[in-house]
Protein backbone atom coordinates (compact mmCIF):
# COMPACT_ATOMS: atom_id res chain seq x y z
CA UNK A 1 0.00 0.00 0.00
CA UNK A 2 1.47 3.67 -1.17
CA UNK A 3 2.32 5.57 1.70
CA UNK A 4 -0.19 7.54 2.95
CA UNK A 5 -2.92 6.02 1.35
CA UNK A 6 -4.40 4.02 4.77
CA UNK A 7 -7.43 4.90 6.20
CA UNK A 8 -7.30 7.47 9.24
CA UNK A 9 -8.68 7.38 13.28
CA UNK A 10 -9.33 11.35 12.53
CA UNK A 11 -10.88 9.57 8.91
CA UNK A 12 -13.53 7.37 11.25
CA UNK A 13 -14.52 10.09 13.37
CA UNK A 14 -11.92 10.69 15.75
CA UNK A 15 -9.37 13.53 16.39
CA UNK A 16 -6.79 13.14 18.57
CA UNK A 17 -5.62 16.60 18.22
CA UNK A 18 -8.67 17.91 19.62
CA UNK A 19 -8.26 15.78 21.96
CA UNK A 20 -5.35 17.09 22.86
CA UNK A 21 -6.48 20.58 23.13
CA UNK A 22 -8.92 19.70 25.47
CA UNK A 23 -6.97 18.04 28.33
CA UNK A 24 -4.70 21.33 27.74
CA UNK A 25 -7.60 23.54 28.55
CA UNK A 26 -8.49 21.06 31.38
CA UNK A 27 -4.87 21.23 32.56
CA UNK A 28 -5.64 24.86 32.84
CA UNK A 29 -9.36 25.25 34.51
CA UNK A 30 -9.16 22.50 37.10
CA UNK A 31 -8.09 23.43 40.16
CA UNK A 32 -9.09 20.65 42.76
CA UNK A 33 -6.09 18.66 42.05
CA UNK A 34 -4.20 20.91 43.54
CA UNK A 35 -3.83 19.42 46.84
CA UNK A 36 -1.69 18.52 49.32
CA UNK A 37 -2.45 14.75 49.45
CA UNK A 38 -2.43 14.63 45.61
CA UNK A 39 0.75 13.28 44.10
CA UNK A 40 -0.38 12.83 40.14
CA UNK A 41 -3.52 14.18 39.08
CA UNK A 42 -4.76 14.87 35.60
CA UNK A 43 -2.98 13.71 32.33
CA UNK A 44 -1.04 9.94 33.51
CA UNK A 45 -2.21 7.06 33.22
CA UNK A 46 -3.46 6.87 36.85
CA UNK A 47 -4.45 9.51 39.45
CA UNK A 48 -2.25 9.58 42.86
CA UNK A 49 -3.13 10.36 46.34
CA UNK A 50 -1.77 9.44 49.79
CA UNK A 51 -4.34 7.91 52.02
CA UNK A 52 -4.79 10.32 55.27
CA UNK A 53 -3.94 8.52 58.67
CA UNK A 54 -7.19 7.26 59.86
CA UNK A 55 -8.11 4.19 62.40
CA UNK A 56 -9.70 1.44 60.89
CA UNK A 57 -10.77 3.42 57.73
CA UNK A 58 -13.12 2.13 55.60
CA UNK A 59 -13.74 2.88 51.71
CA UNK A 60 -17.23 4.13 50.50
CA UNK A 61 -17.39 4.20 46.64
CA UNK A 62 -20.51 5.79 44.11
CA UNK A 63 -20.72 5.54 40.69
CA UNK A 64 -23.60 7.83 39.08
CA UNK A 65 -24.01 9.91 36.17
CA UNK A 66 -26.66 12.98 35.97
CA UNK A 67 -29.14 11.07 33.33
CA UNK A 68 -31.29 12.60 30.82
CA UNK A 69 -30.60 15.80 32.26
CA UNK A 70 -27.71 16.31 29.76
CA UNK A 71 -30.16 16.07 27.25
CA UNK A 72 -31.58 18.99 28.46
CA UNK A 73 -28.23 20.77 29.15
CA UNK A 74 -27.23 20.03 24.85
CA UNK A 75 -30.79 21.53 24.23
CA UNK A 76 -30.15 24.65 25.61
CA UNK A 77 -25.97 24.97 25.20
CA UNK A 78 -25.39 24.91 28.88
CA UNK A 79 -22.07 22.88 29.43
CA UNK A 80 -21.30 24.00 32.62
CA UNK A 81 -23.52 22.55 35.10
CA UNK A 82 -24.15 18.98 34.63
CA UNK A 83 -20.93 18.19 35.70
CA UNK A 84 -21.33 19.30 38.93
CA UNK A 85 -24.68 17.19 39.13
CA UNK A 86 -22.70 14.10 38.13
CA UNK A 87 -20.39 14.89 41.22
CA UNK A 88 -23.40 15.78 43.51
CA UNK A 89 -25.07 12.23 42.76
CA UNK A 90 -22.21 10.46 44.08
CA UNK A 91 -20.82 12.95 47.13
CA UNK A 92 -24.47 12.91 48.15
CA UNK A 93 -24.54 9.13 48.18
CA UNK A 94 -21.00 8.73 49.85
CA UNK A 95 -21.94 11.47 52.48
CA UNK A 96 -25.20 9.32 53.53
CA UNK A 97 -23.26 6.81 54.56
CA UNK A 98 -21.32 8.57 57.10
CA UNK A 99 -17.80 9.43 54.99
CA UNK A 100 -15.93 12.05 53.69
CA UNK A 101 -15.51 12.36 49.83
CA UNK A 102 -12.10 11.89 48.78
CA UNK A 103 -11.74 11.82 45.13
CA UNK A 104 -13.86 11.61 42.17
CA UNK A 105 -13.62 10.02 38.69
CA UNK A 106 -15.73 11.50 35.95
CA UNK A 107 -15.84 9.67 32.44
CA UNK A 108 -17.31 12.19 29.36
CA UNK A 109 -18.83 10.50 26.33
CA UNK A 110 -19.15 13.04 23.01
CA UNK A 111 -20.43 12.41 20.05
CA UNK A 112 -18.00 14.67 18.25
CA UNK A 113 -15.05 16.41 20.66
CA UNK A 114 -15.22 19.77 20.85
CA UNK A 115 -12.08 21.31 23.12
CA UNK A 116 -14.18 23.94 24.72
CA UNK A 117 -17.57 21.91 25.77
CA UNK A 118 -15.57 19.50 26.97
CA UNK A 119 -13.52 21.92 29.00
CA UNK A 120 -16.79 23.26 30.00
CA UNK A 121 -18.31 20.12 31.20
CA UNK A 122 -15.40 18.86 32.97
CA UNK A 123 -15.22 22.20 34.60
CA UNK A 124 -18.19 21.37 36.17
CA UNK A 125 -17.43 18.06 37.54
CA UNK A 126 -14.55 20.01 38.90
CA UNK A 127 -16.35 22.93 40.57
CA UNK A 128 -18.81 20.16 41.71
CA UNK A 129 -15.29 18.75 43.72
CA UNK A 130 -14.78 22.36 45.20
CA UNK A 131 -18.28 22.45 46.18
CA UNK A 132 -17.86 18.58 47.82
CA UNK A 133 -14.76 19.60 49.36
CA UNK A 134 -12.67 16.37 47.50
CA UNK A 135 -10.34 16.27 44.34
CA UNK A 136 -11.03 15.40 40.89
CA UNK A 137 -8.10 13.01 40.44
CA UNK A 138 -8.42 11.68 36.77
CA UNK A 139 -11.09 10.72 34.21
CA UNK A 140 -11.56 9.83 30.63
CA UNK A 141 -13.14 11.40 27.22
CA UNK A 142 -13.99 9.27 24.87
CA UNK A 143 -15.36 9.99 20.97
CA UNK A 144 -17.36 7.60 20.02
CA UNK A 145 -19.04 8.50 15.95
CA UNK A 146 -21.98 6.90 15.55
CA UNK A 147 -22.35 5.86 19.18
CA UNK A 148 -25.53 8.86 19.52
CA UNK A 149 -28.06 10.56 17.38
CA UNK A 150 -26.66 13.53 17.08
CA UNK A 151 -23.03 15.41 17.19
CA UNK A 152 -23.66 17.29 19.80
CA UNK A 153 -24.83 14.80 22.10
CA UNK A 154 -23.29 13.58 25.11
CA UNK A 155 -23.25 11.81 28.37
CA UNK A 156 -21.20 11.65 31.49
CA UNK A 157 -20.53 9.79 34.89
CA UNK A 158 -18.77 9.97 37.64
CA UNK A 159 -17.25 7.56 40.33
CA UNK A 160 -16.48 9.38 44.23
CA UNK A 161 -14.39 7.51 46.87
CA UNK A 162 -15.03 8.47 50.05
CA UNK A 163 -13.38 7.47 53.64
CA UNK A 164 -13.99 7.15 57.14
CA UNK A 165 -13.42 5.72 60.13
CA UNK A 166 -15.76 2.21 60.67
CA UNK A 167 -17.03 3.71 63.88
CA UNK A 168 -18.18 6.68 61.92
CA UNK A 169 -20.38 5.40 59.48
CA UNK A 170 -24.17 5.48 59.63
CA UNK A 171 -26.26 2.72 59.30
CA UNK A 172 -30.26 1.50 59.30
CA UNK A 173 -28.88 -0.59 61.83
CA UNK A 174 -28.61 2.59 64.15
CA UNK A 175 -32.14 3.67 64.07
CA UNK A 176 -33.94 3.44 66.81
CA UNK A 177 -37.94 4.37 67.52
CA UNK A 178 -38.31 7.97 68.42
CA UNK A 179 -35.64 9.22 66.18
CA UNK A 180 -36.21 12.58 64.48
CA UNK A 181 -36.16 13.19 60.29
CA UNK A 182 -34.54 16.04 59.88
CA UNK A 183 -34.71 17.51 55.92
CA UNK A 184 -32.18 19.83 54.00
CA UNK A 185 -33.57 21.80 51.35
CA UNK A 186 -32.72 20.84 47.62
CA UNK A 187 -32.00 23.26 44.80
CA UNK A 188 -35.01 21.82 42.14
CA UNK A 189 -35.23 18.62 40.30
CA UNK A 190 -31.63 17.74 41.01
CA UNK A 191 -30.52 15.11 38.59
CA UNK A 192 -33.74 12.59 39.22
CA UNK A 193 -37.14 12.19 37.39
CA UNK A 194 -35.65 13.95 33.98
CA UNK A 195 -37.34 11.22 32.16
CA UNK A 196 -40.66 11.96 33.61
CA UNK A 197 -39.99 15.68 33.29
CA UNK A 198 -39.34 15.69 29.64
CA UNK A 199 -42.57 13.33 29.16
CA UNK A 200 -44.41 16.63 30.34
CA UNK A 201 -42.85 18.72 28.27
CA UNK A 202 -43.62 17.31 25.16
CA UNK A 203 -47.20 16.37 26.56
CA UNK A 204 -47.98 19.94 27.39
CA UNK A 205 -46.02 21.67 24.50
CA UNK A 206 -43.64 23.61 26.71
CA UNK A 207 -40.46 24.13 24.87
CA UNK A 208 -37.43 24.51 27.36
CA UNK A 209 -37.27 28.42 26.18
CA UNK A 210 -40.67 28.96 27.60
CA UNK A 211 -40.56 31.86 30.40
CA UNK A 212 -41.06 29.90 34.24
CA UNK A 213 -44.04 31.45 35.78
CA UNK A 214 -42.79 34.39 37.97
CA UNK A 215 -38.97 33.36 37.84
CA UNK A 216 -37.68 35.79 35.54
CA UNK A 217 -35.93 32.48 33.72
CA UNK A 218 -36.16 30.23 30.97
CA UNK A 219 -38.07 26.82 31.77
CA UNK A 220 -34.24 25.33 30.82
CA UNK A 221 -32.50 27.49 32.97
CA UNK A 222 -34.97 26.68 35.95
CA UNK A 223 -34.50 22.90 35.64
CA UNK A 224 -30.84 22.98 34.84
CA UNK A 225 -30.04 24.59 38.25
CA UNK A 226 -27.32 21.93 39.74
CA UNK A 227 -28.10 20.04 42.39
CA UNK A 228 -27.03 20.52 46.11
CA UNK A 229 -23.97 19.31 47.36
CA UNK A 230 -24.80 18.00 51.06
CA UNK A 231 -20.77 16.75 52.14
CA UNK A 232 -19.71 19.52 53.87
CA UNK A 233 -22.44 20.11 56.05
CA UNK A 234 -23.23 16.54 56.65
CA UNK A 235 -19.40 15.95 57.36
CA UNK A 236 -19.80 18.63 59.90
CA UNK A 237 -23.06 17.34 61.46
CA UNK A 238 -21.25 13.37 61.76
CA UNK A 239 -18.87 15.42 63.93
CA UNK A 240 -21.43 17.25 66.02
CA UNK A 241 -24.06 14.65 66.48
CA UNK A 242 -25.12 11.69 66.64
CA UNK A 243 -26.04 10.74 63.10
CA UNK A 244 -27.73 7.46 62.78
CA UNK A 245 -28.16 7.34 59.59
CA UNK A 246 -29.40 9.41 56.16
CA UNK A 247 -30.82 8.92 53.05
CA UNK A 248 -30.65 10.99 49.80
CA UNK A 249 -33.83 11.66 48.14
CA UNK A 250 -32.72 10.76 44.30
CA UNK A 251 -35.32 8.69 41.67
CA UNK A 252 -37.76 6.87 43.86
CA UNK A 253 -38.36 9.75 45.96
CA UNK A 254 -39.22 9.28 49.40
CA UNK A 255 -40.86 5.79 49.79
CA UNK A 256 -37.32 3.89 47.97
CA UNK A 257 -34.77 6.53 49.55
CA UNK A 258 -35.96 7.10 53.13
CA UNK A 259 -36.88 3.54 53.42
CA UNK A 260 -33.07 2.44 52.96
CA UNK A 261 -32.39 4.22 55.89
CA UNK A 262 -34.59 2.50 58.26
CA UNK A 263 -34.22 -1.27 59.69
CA UNK A 264 -37.04 -3.44 59.47
CA UNK A 265 -39.91 -2.70 62.06
CA UNK A 266 -39.56 0.80 61.84
CA UNK A 267 -40.97 3.23 59.60
CA UNK A 268 -40.49 7.13 59.09
CA UNK A 269 -43.94 9.41 59.29
CA UNK A 270 -43.44 12.40 57.48
CA UNK A 271 -45.06 15.93 57.69
CA UNK A 272 -45.75 17.38 54.08
CA UNK A 273 -46.94 20.30 56.10
CA UNK A 274 -43.50 21.19 57.69
CA UNK A 275 -42.09 22.60 54.06
CA UNK A 276 -43.37 24.26 51.17
CA UNK A 277 -43.14 22.70 47.86
CA UNK A 278 -40.98 25.05 45.81
CA UNK A 279 -41.96 26.26 42.61
CA UNK A 280 -40.38 23.75 40.04
CA UNK A 281 -42.81 20.95 41.95
CA UNK A 282 -45.49 22.92 42.25
CA UNK A 283 -45.04 23.42 38.25
CA UNK A 284 -44.91 20.55 37.57
CA UNK A 285 -48.25 19.61 39.18
CA UNK A 286 -49.98 21.65 37.83
CA UNK A 287 -48.32 20.37 34.31
CA UNK A 288 -50.24 17.11 35.72
CA UNK A 289 -47.91 14.96 38.12
CA UNK A 290 -50.08 14.42 40.94
CA UNK A 291 -49.04 14.41 44.42
CA UNK A 292 -48.33 10.38 44.77
CA UNK A 293 -45.92 10.75 41.37
CA UNK A 294 -44.24 13.98 42.75
CA UNK A 295 -43.24 12.24 46.06
CA UNK A 296 -42.70 8.57 44.28
CA UNK A 297 -40.61 10.25 41.40
CA UNK A 298 -38.71 13.96 43.21
CA UNK A 299 -37.02 15.12 46.20
CA UNK A 300 -40.15 17.83 46.50
CA UNK A 301 -37.94 20.59 48.19
CA UNK A 302 -36.17 17.87 50.51
CA UNK A 303 -32.69 16.39 48.89
CA UNK A 304 -31.24 14.60 52.13
CA UNK A 305 -32.37 13.67 55.36
CA UNK A 306 -31.14 12.82 58.28
CA UNK A 307 -32.27 10.20 61.13
CA UNK A 308 -31.21 11.62 64.82
CA UNK A 309 -32.59 11.35 68.10
CA UNK A 310 -34.13 13.88 69.46
CA UNK A 311 -31.78 15.39 71.98
CA UNK A 312 -29.85 15.86 69.02
CA UNK A 313 -31.93 18.62 67.03
CA UNK A 314 -31.12 21.40 68.32
CA UNK A 315 -27.45 21.14 67.53
CA UNK A 316 -28.10 19.77 64.07
CA UNK A 317 -30.43 22.68 63.35
CA UNK A 318 -27.41 24.49 64.74
CA UNK A 319 -24.54 23.06 63.09
CA UNK A 320 -26.64 23.37 59.26
CA UNK A 321 -27.43 26.86 59.85
CA UNK A 322 -23.63 27.82 60.38
CA UNK A 323 -23.27 26.18 56.54
CA UNK A 324 -26.21 28.29 55.76
CA UNK A 325 -28.56 25.41 55.32
CA UNK A 326 -32.15 25.90 56.25
CA UNK A 327 -32.26 22.84 57.67
CA UNK A 328 -35.84 21.93 59.40
CA UNK A 329 -37.53 18.93 61.66
CA UNK A 330 -40.06 17.00 58.96
CA UNK A 331 -40.87 13.84 60.58
CA UNK A 332 -39.60 11.19 63.35
CA UNK A 333 -39.21 7.62 63.52
CA UNK A 334 -42.54 5.02 64.75
CA UNK A 335 -42.62 1.26 64.72
CA UNK A 336 -44.07 -0.33 62.02
CA UNK A 337 -46.04 -3.11 62.21
CA UNK A 338 -46.22 -5.89 59.56
CA UNK A 339 -47.85 -5.02 55.82
CA UNK A 340 -47.30 -1.32 56.89
CA UNK A 341 -45.13 0.62 54.62
CA UNK A 342 -41.66 2.43 55.56
CA UNK A 343 -42.71 5.72 54.65
CA UNK A 344 -46.03 7.45 55.72
CA UNK A 345 -47.32 10.74 55.63
CA UNK A 346 -49.18 13.18 57.07
CA UNK A 347 -50.59 16.24 55.75
CA UNK A 348 -50.53 17.58 51.99
CA UNK A 349 -47.73 19.26 50.23
CA UNK A 350 -48.44 22.90 50.17
CA UNK A 351 -47.08 25.49 47.62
Amino acid sequence: MTEGSGFTYKESGVDVQAGNEAVRLLRERIRTVKHPLVLDGIGGFGGMMRMPPLKDAVLVAGADGAGTKSMIAREMGVYDTVGIDAVAMNVNDVSACGAVPFFVLDYLVVSRLVPERVADIVAGVDEGCRRAECVLLGGETGEHPGHFRNDDDFDIAAFAVGIASREELWSPAKVTAGDVVVGLPSTGVHSNGFSLVRHVLAQRHIDLRDPFPDAGREVGDVLLTPTAIYSPVLHDLGHACGVHAAAHITGGGFPDNVGRALPAGLAAVLDLESWRLPAVFAWLREAGVDDAGLLGTFNCGIGMVVLLPADEVARALDVCAKRDVEARVVGEVVARAAGEPAVRYRGALTA
